[in-house]
């Protein structure tokens, strides 16, 4: 079964001119989530919220679902960051003022899960709330997660996102904050609505390193040929893989890896060995641009990476037309 991609948003921050700071005007609450009630949220669960209300084509005072379709609606997030900032600010309270400091509206901050919660909690979405955590893959490690629960029948429309608020200073390497989400759904769930785009399989694998600490040759072939499988006699297929640019080399490899593969079924590449796209947003880059491929009506396989050795990824297509 194929999943349907049906409402898709996003907010994203630009990088800053030369030569100046990032200063977090980039993003205004009250644009997107009303004059109220998002004080004591988080940076990124506020960027969550309103990536949210976009692809599932709602404002932010729209009561919550309720009854069956509140039942069948899931959520599941990705983030690496999410928390990065509550914690560092909690450390440095417990350190200094004692607990004594730290206000009980911002303790829920604590926990990861928490803008999903929001999210689910926000929607009405009933079926589930997950939240994923893998470094650089988790976004679209959520939209894996959201076709195998369509696929399995845990729900009928899933909210698959990702948000982060990217690290300061030297630690955050020019990373910037964002978050994204897609609504896919199962076909008898879909509705009249025509979709943006079909996605037809998604894979996570680990490659390791060798004994000279670069990547596996023989685990980088073998993810090359389940990657390749997702479109296996396909031609014209767009490959991305986005990661940190540390892992250009890795990316590389996997997507000379996928040509070979792709090729012996009888399929192509639209480029030699796919192109890399440096994920500037974290975790999210991922599912930024599976919502850009998905606009622009790409036959196209999407890969993420982590300098760790984990990948994800997701084949779409544009959709069938009846």
């Amino acid at each position: 079964m194929n999943v349907l991609l049906m409402g898709a948003g996003s907010v994203a921050e630009d990088p800053p001119p030369a030569g100046e700071d990032r200063d977090g005007s980039w993003f205004d609450p009250c644009a997107h989530l009303g004059r109220r009630g998002w004080k004591y949220l988080s940076p990124a669960t506020r960027y969550l919220l309103a990536a949210g209300h976009q692809a599932l084509g709602r404002r932010h005072d729209d009561p919550a679902l309720d009854g069956p379709p509140s039942l069948r609606l899931g959520v599941v997030t990705g983030t690496e960051y999410a928390i990065a900032h509550a914690h560092r600010r909690m450390d440095d309270t417990l350190r200094t003022a004692g607990v004594r400091g730290i206000s009980p509206a911002e303790v829920p901050a604590f926990s990861m899960s928490t803008p999903g919660s929001q999210l689910a909690i926000g929607t009405g979405a009933r079926a589930f709330s997950v939240t994923l955590t893998n470094p650089g893959t988790a976004g679209l490690e959520a939209v894996h997660f959201a076709v195998t629960a369509l696929r399995t029948g845990r729900a009928d429309r899933v909210v698959a996102a990702a948000t982060d608020q990217a690290p300061e200073g030297d630690e955050g390497g020019g990373r910037l904050d964002a978050a994204a989400a897609v609504v896919l759904a199962a076909p008898e769930a879909a509705g009249p609505a025509r979709a943006a785009a079909e996605i037809t399989g998604g894979v996570s694998r680990f490659v390791g390193r060798g004994a000279d600490r670069g990547r596996d040759p023989a685990a980088v072939a073998a993810a090359g040929r389940r990657v390749a499988a997702l479109a296996a006699g396909t031609h014209g297929v767009r490959l991305v893989v986005s990661g940190p640019a540390v892992t250009e080399p890795f990316g590389a490899s996997l997507g000379a890896a996928v040509a070979t593969a792709l090729t012996a079924t009888g399929g192509s590449l639209s480029r030699p060995g796919g192109e890399f796209a440096e994920a500037r947003h974290c975790s999210v880059s991922g599912l930024l641009e599976l919502i850009a491929l998905a606009r622009a009506g790409e036959t196209a396989l999407l890969v993420s990476l982590s300098d760790s050795g984990h990948l994800t990824a997701i084949a779409l297509r544009s959709p069938s037309r009846p």
